[in-house]
């Protein structure tokens, strides 16, 4: 396996190219209206940006996007390579057209988000960074987005560490060029709720003042397991949650109102009191 990525990675930091017969006494054209007898300039790099994931410590996933003109966003079987490793417990692949691959091609553009498939026989730690860049704008900022709590990570700067519980997922994570929202929503759609949570008397209160129709509310833990999950809300101006059962620690609220706006907060419950 090693040695078929070490392959490829050679094989894609160039592009192929047409060799074309030159006579000795044949001058080169270089562009600029004069003629030159150097060697004709080296084919154009492939930009590429390689995705490490450190998976419990034990071992580094290499991922790599390779940016081409003819790529889709679909399987291209002269780009995409597929991940061969099935028996690996726990893994990271990119996700197209319902199977894994190590290797994507891609059309940039800055509102994609291309899709990550993760697993976990056990809760697993995966550790998300930029390992290496070529032929890609420096200033570009490349994110981890994680749908648990909507959240985006530039991992170009500081690595994305999360835990992943058992199964298999492969809507949570996205890498995205752009940083589209923070905590799930704006100011303005923030402000219709004011969300609290009260620890001496263990229940988390959302107030509602403008009666907005909440459709759903889920309670996320860290490892993005629900602990609390609720339909229907409706238009009340004041909701209550019981965190009596919940260990102490950072938990994420989302609400969905009816128009399908997401508003996110973190909490903090603490078994003290306080």
């Amino acid at each position: 396996m090693k040695k078929t990525l070490l392959l490829l990675s050679v094989l894609l930091s160039f592009q192929s190219f047409s060799q074309i017969h030159i006579d000795a006494n044949t001058p080169i054209y270089n562009g600029n209206g004069d003629n030159y007898d150097g060697p004709p300039p080296p084919p154009p790099l492939i930009p590429y940006v390689k995705l490490n994931t450190i998976i419990n410590n034990e071992f580094t996933r290499q991922l790599t996007l390779v940016f081409a003109y003819e790529a889709t966003d679909g399987v291209d079987k002269d780009l995409d390579v597929k991940n061969m490793d099935g028996d690996y417990p726990q893994d990271i692949s990119f996700w197209i057209e319902d199977e894994d691959y190590v290797i994507q091609g891609l059309n940039f553009n800055l509102s994609k988000k291309i899709p990550l498939s993760v697993k976990a026989a056990v809760s697993t730690n995966f550790k998300f960074y930029i390992s290496e860049n070529d032929g890609f704008d420096d200033g570009q900022p490349i994110y981890i987005y994680d749908a648990i709590d909507m959240s985006y990570h530039d991992i170009r700067n500081t690595p994305y560490q999360v835990v992943v519980e058992p199964g298999k997922d492969t809507a949570r994570f996205k890498i995205s060029f752009t940083n589209n929202v923070t905590l799930g929503t704006n100011n303005a759609v923030r402000s219709i709720l004011f969300i609290s949570q009260d620890n001496k008397n263990q229940v988390l209160n959302v107030e509602n003042p403008n009666n907005e129709i909440m459709k759903s509310f889920w309670l996320y833990d860290i490892l993005g397991r629900s602990v609390i999950s609720k339909d229907n809300l409706g238009t009340e101006q004041n909701f209550s949650f019981s965190t009596s059962g919940l260990t102490a620690g950072v938990y994420i609220a989302i609400f969905i109102t009816a128009d399908g706006a997401k508003i996110t907060q973190k909490i903090i419950v603490s078994n003290s009191g306080n």
